[in-house]
């Protein structure tokens, strides 16, 4: 996957969290998620989760119920209205959002986000103010860590059979460890985790639950460290490693 493809699919996050698209665009959108690698799927995903939740809460404290009687006609214009899409042809001096898309900014972003207060809907000439109230749940730490800015990923062969993806963040200070395939270790023997940045420091043993997880296991407390690596140690741990199966280069 290239840069440029990660970029345009984080760019095109708040137009698709808006449903400001077109269906050929949202699904060029999603066509362009299934594409990339998990690391920025997963950055995609809580963008996309933290403008909506932005929006509803900025609706939420200071959006006003509509009057009875306003709320009443439009319902009864909605009712009686044909509520097929008609395409009109724009005037020359508008311009297509899907245009603008590749030259959004990060500050226009943000700036948007905090000065929404609701979402404003025109149902034949009439204006009313709605709530989008969004039901997503809040990014898991595992998530937070693959989504952050500064996020890398390295992944290395096992002994033995199945490998290691190691996702990791300096300025989470943590990583999320993925065993894919990773065959259980001998009877009265554990996998143990260590940060090593000079020294090995252990990141605990690999539980029977650990080495099974589908969503990873986050291990707080990279710090410094310019390695991450997996041993094999009698049942509880050792204080410091003693048969070493694999090492995982952490980059900058």
């Amino acid at each position: 996957m290239s840069e440029s493809s990660r970029q345009r699919l984080l760019d095109d996050a708040e137009v698709y969290a808006l449903h400001a698209t077109t269906e050929s665009e949202r699904r060029d959108i999603e066509t362009e998620r299934l594409r990339v690698d998990d690391t920025a799927r997963a950055q995609f995903d809580v963008l996309v989760t933290e403008i909506q939740e932005t929006l509803a809460l900025a609706a939420a404290v200071d959006a006003t119920p509509a009057p009875d009687r306003l709320r009443g006609a439009v319902l009864d214009r909605v009712a009686s209205s044909d509520q097929e899409p008609t395409v009109r042809k724009l005037p020359p001096n508008v311009t297509p959002l899907h245009r603008h898309r590749r030259e959004r900014s990060k500050s226009w972003r943000y700036s948007m986000l905090s000065a929404a207060a609701a979402v404003i809907v025109a149902v034949g000439g009439v204006v009313v103010v709605t709530q989008t109230m969004g039901n997503d749940p809040q990014p898991s730490q595992a998530d937070q860590i693959v989504a952050a800015p500064d996020a890398r990923q390295v992944t290395a062969e096992f002994p033995g059979g199945g490998s290691a993806t190691v996702a990791y963040s300096l300025s989470q200070n943590a990583v999320v460890v993925d065993l894919d395939g990773v065959p259980q270790p001998p009877p009265g023997r554990v996998y143990q985790m260590w940060f090593v940045d000079g020294s090995p420091r252990s990141a605990g043993v690999v539980t029977e639950d650990q080495l099974s997880s589908e969503s990873g296991t986050v291990v707080d407390g990279l710090g410094a460290s310019t390695n991450f690596a997996f041993s094999l140690e009698p049942a509880g741990g050792s204080p410091q490693p003693t048969e070493v199966l694999t090492m995982l280069t952490l980059g900058a």
